[in-house]
């Protein structure tokens, strides 16, 4: 595996990682947040469902990205 292929697979384990994790937590305080009377914080949930989904989904691609390159990079035993 060349060192530019390693990087570029760190680089979107990282970034995959991070995504992900922002998107948890987006949804996790949309749940906390959503109450029957107050419609602002309905209106305030909403929005971080419909924005914690996209970059939760972003993440997890980007961490499928990063071990596809891995695996990609990586020589195959067949080739010994």
């Amino acid at each position: 595996m060349s060192t530019r292929s390693r990087t570029v697979a760190t680089v979107f384990s990282t970034f995959g990682t991070a995504l992900l994790a922002t998107g948890f937590v987006m949804l996790a305080v949309a749940v906390t947040m959503i109450d029957v009377t107050a419609s602002d914080a309905n209106i305030g949930a909403g929005f971080l469902v419909v924005v914690g989904t996209p970059v939760g989904i972003a993440g997890l691609l980007g961490i499928v990205l990063g071990v596809l390159t891995r695996v990609s990079g990586r020589p195959s035993p067949a080739s010994s």
